[in-house]
């Protein structure tokens, strides 16, 4: 939970780069040809320091944790705390596996055209770009 909250921290962050860039860089929004090119130097500086920052919580709990554990509780605690990290992983590593895997058959299947949905077309209202 620790790290999705980080990776929400710092997609926010990106985005208001982005949005920063499209408000003053004169027609990169639009695609004009010869706009100013946008600065991807800073959207990598967003991403690489927020990665560093955002991750030193989740890892001081896991390197605190089986210490304090042992500290309070004993040798067996944390036998039984790195026993159930270690199969808990195991697990959402399989399941990670194949829903990649799953991903992938389906993200072919849709560019062989296996799929089609038919969407009725409606009526353009006076409100429409």
């Amino acid at each position: 939970a620790m790290t999705m909250k980080s990776v929400g921290i710092a997609a926010m962050e990106m985005v208001k780069e982005v949005k920063r860039q499209f408000d003053t860089i004169p027609g990169l929004l639009e695609g004009t040809p010869g706009h100013a090119p946008p600065d991807h130097a800073r959207c990598i500086k967003i991403s690489t320091d927020a990665s560093l920052r955002e991750m030193v919580p989740p890892a001081m709990l896991v390197i605190s944790a089986p210490i304090i554990t042992g500290t309070l509780f004993g040798v067996e605690a944390v036998t039984g705390l790195l026993a159930g990290g270690l199969v808990s992983g195991v697990q959402l590593a399989i399941s990670a596996s194949n829903t990649g895997g799953a991903w992938d058959n389906a993200k072919k299947y849709i560019e062989k055209g296996g799929l089609y949905i038919d969407v009725p077309k409606r009526e353009r209202s006076h409100a429409d770009p």
